[in-house]
């Protein structure tokens, strides 16, 4: 019953195991995880927060109904008072059942956290995409637009919902949706929410216009800005500007990840296969977490089109290591070991 599902987890005491679980789940470390938690178990540590951990974990390796049995395990371990983690634990519960396919077992979780935070925007907005997934059109239509109206400044939600509609089909309903929040809000936004509704409305000079202005305020964040005007010259297939854009940012912040990996695929694209390898390499001497896997994944590619089989199949023997779980890499080793 999805009143169950709001319950809350107990004692914070006794958790040295239970924390270093968490810890490893934030840097990706999810074998080393799965064990602290087993540890936990045997020590006699919260259960609440085990199961939610190792739902977590499941979630995040891909083992969609262990981490709802996990997480439905975690919810009914406790009766505490409810507080932020358990609706955590719920958002969870909903991207393990959506995952799944079973949009309605996750609509029915955002709907009890909506019955007790009904200005909940987030959670509106995701009943919206499980609604999509059971191509209920008009029903997530009405739980985007009533997302929208909680806050019609975050321009990132928007953003958020026209790709979820245009990625089921409704592409010009999406793209009305961006442009009343351009019209709309145009006098208020920042030089960065323009540019991004621009690039995604598909006015491609006009989201570089508004991007270089970004790129040059003091106060801007710049990493999410260099991204997108990167992309806004690969739309076009201008690889040029959008390498020189990614350069001068890492001249001057030569630890993104992130922009190293696009630089990366920018010159795998003009042929540039060690000038690639380069540039992972620079990306996973940041070592973001985040960007470790996909940096790793396409160090190797940059050698496969370098014709270097046994340099990638010596990656890919490591990488594999790290990441057993990643079927597409499994498959792709298979073609190197013939080489």
């Amino acid at each position: 019953m999805v009143t169950l599902m709001l319950s809350g987890c107990g004692s914070l005491a006794g958790r040295h195991n239970i924390d270093s679980g968490f810890t490893y789940i934030e840097n990706h470390d999810f074998n080393n995880a799965l064990n602290s938690f087993a540890v936990a178990e045997e020590k006699g540590e919260d259960m609440c927060l085990i199961h939610r951990g190792k739902g977590i974990v499941y979630l995040r390796t891909g083992e969609y109904q262990m981490a709802v049995d996990e997480l439905l395990a975690s919810l009914a371990a406790d009766e505490g008072i409810v507080d932020d983690m358990d609706f955590d634990t719920n958002y969870y519960l909903a991207e393990a059942y959506s995952a799944l396919g079973e949009y309605t077992k996750a609509k029915e979780v955002y709907d009890a956290i909506i019955g007790l935070r009904s200005n909940d925007q987030n959670a509106y907005y995701l009943r919206g995409v499980a609604e999509l997934g059971a191509d209920n059109h008009d029903g997530a239509y009405s739980d985007f637009s009533k997302a929208i109206s909680l806050n019609a400044r975050n321009y990132s939600l928007t953003i958020l919902i026209y790709q979820a509609l245009a990625d089921h089909g409704y592409e010009d309903e999406a793209k009305g949706i961006l442009q009343t929040a351009m019209d709309n809000g145009s006098s208020f936004m920042s030089n960065y929410e323009k540019g991004q509704i621009a690039f995604y409305l598909g006015n491609n000079a006009e989201a570089q216009s508004f991007l270089e202005a970004a790129r040059n305020e003091r106060d801007q964040e710049k990493e999410p800005v260099v991204l997108l005007l990167g992309q806004t010259g690969e739309k076009q297939g201008d690889y040029n500007y959008a390498i020189s854009v990614y350069k001068t940012f890492l001249n001057e912040v030569p630890s993104s990840a992130k922009v190293y990996n696009q630089l990366g695929m920018c010159q795998i694209r003009q042929g540039d296969y060690n000038g690639a390898v380069s540039s992972f390499e620079a990306g996973l001497a940041a070592d973001d977490k985040e960007m470790n896997q996909a940096l790793k994944l396409n160090e190797i590619t940059a050698y496969e089109y370098m014709g270097e089989f046994s340099m990638a199949q010596s990656l890919m023997t490591s990488y594999l290591e790290e990441y057993p779980d990643d079927e597409a890499a499994l498959r792709e080793n298979i073609f190197l070991s013939t080489r």
